[in-house]
């Protein structure tokens, strides 16, 4: 009977010290997984011991832990929804407070975002109404004061009279268009008689002075539209009258009117039938340097001044052009290419003038002048 007794004891010494064993590998790997505190140890734990001594200890960290993981998430994507999906899932958490905040953080920069789109003074209002406390109400207030101001100044220009724009100005003495409502006054008080005046006097002269006073007003258009007519009337002047004469008064009155090049080049035209008209000698051939490229449209002409004598020297063709040259002067002339009547006189009456001929098809040209003294 003993011998039985003494063999159950042991029996159930080695029963206790397995599970003794058991529990020692069980809180050390609950020991591990802790020490790690990573989701995928307490997971491996709890496979491992589902109902072991640790296993709520282990759970609840592992609650901890995804709830962690899940508000790392939810601010990486910092939007409405998956601060909601965050509270609906964890509605006791630590975070629900700062979740909520920015939930209602967010809700009012998409109103204000809304807002600003909308860019009325109702959607501002309403906004400061619903968002008293917003860091965006000094904004909207700034909105709706530019609105306001925008108004009332679309309000003056459709009046356009001085009293609107003084409205105007004393509602907004820091306005956006302070200068250009005072400006405004200005023209109607002052420049808009003076321009009721010019148009009365009808003269070119006292177009030109207007624009010269009040260049920056609105009326200085219409008066450089007048001065624009005086030119065309005097250049059609000058075309029916065709004399050297009329060109040059055209350019005295008009030295930056639009047809200068023209009148220049006709007053060139007819000193160059004036020469070929009067008692002319014949000049001779140009020399030819270079014959150029086959597809080259210009002609270069130097030309020299061997003479004693201020040189003039007169193209009239494609283009016109005329030179001075003084006595020993030299320079290079470029002409498109085609026929032209050449002519040269010096400012001697005892030398007679030159006249010749000439078609230009590229290439580069010589021309000297000098004078020769015959005896007959």
């Amino acid at each position: 009977m003993s011998k039985v007794r003494l063999s159950l004891s042991l029996e159930a010494i080695l029963i206790f010290a397995i599970l003794l064993a058991a529990c020692g590998v069980e809180k050390k790997r609950y020991g591990l997984a802790k020490a790690t505190s990573s989701i995928d140890a307490y997971e491996a734990f709890l496979a491992r011991y589902p109902s072991g001594k640790y296993s709520d200890l282990a759970k609840k960290e592992l609650r901890s832990l995804y709830e962690e993981a899940d508000w790392s998430i939810c601010k990486y994507y910092d939007n409405i929804s998956s601060y909601r999906d965050f509270l609906a899932k964890y509605p006791l958490s630590k975070y629900a407070s700062q979740a909520n905040e920015r939930i209602r953080e967010l809700e009012e920069l998409r109103a204000w975002n809304k807002v600003k789109d909308a860019n009325t003074i109702y959607a501002y209002e309403n906004f400061i109404n619903a968002y008293p406390k917003s860091s965006y109400v000094l904004e909207a207030k700034n909105a709706i004061a530019k609105l306001k101001e925008q108004k009332d100044w679309e309000e003056a220009e459709r009046m356009g009279t001085v009293d609107a724009y003084r409205r105007y100005l004393e509602t907004h003495p820091y306005g956006d268009h302070y200068s250009l409502a005072t400006e405004r006054i200005r023209e109607l008080e002052v420049i808009e008689p003076e321009w009721q005046k010019v148009l009365k006097i009808n003269t070119l002269e006292a177009y030109r002075r207007f624009v010269n006073q009040y260049p920056g007003s609105s009326y200085a258009r219409l008066a450089n539209q007048k001065i624009d007519e005086f030119d065309d009337r005097e250049w059609n002047n000058a075309i029916r009258r065709n004399s050297i004469k009329a060109f040059q008064d055209y350019l005295s009155k008009f030295p930056l009117g639009k047809y200068i090049e023209r009148a220049d080049k006709r007053i060139i035209d007819l000193e160059v039938d004036a020469i070929f008209q009067g008692n002319h000698g014949q000049l001779p051939p140009m020399s030819k340097t270079d014959s150029g490229n086959a597809h080259t449209t210009v002609t270069k002409i130097e030309v020299h001044n061997k003479t004693g004598y201020r040189l003039t020297v007169r193209y009239s063709g494609v283009e016109s052009r005329k030179i001075v040259l003084i006595p020993g002067g030299r320079t290079t002339v470029t002409l498109e290419n085609g026929n032209y009547r050449v002519a040269a006189s010096v400012d001697a009456a005892t030398v007679r003038d030159y006249a010749g001929k000439y078609s230009l098809s590229g290439g580069e040209y010589s021309s000297e002048f000098w004078i020769e003294t015959r005896r007959f």
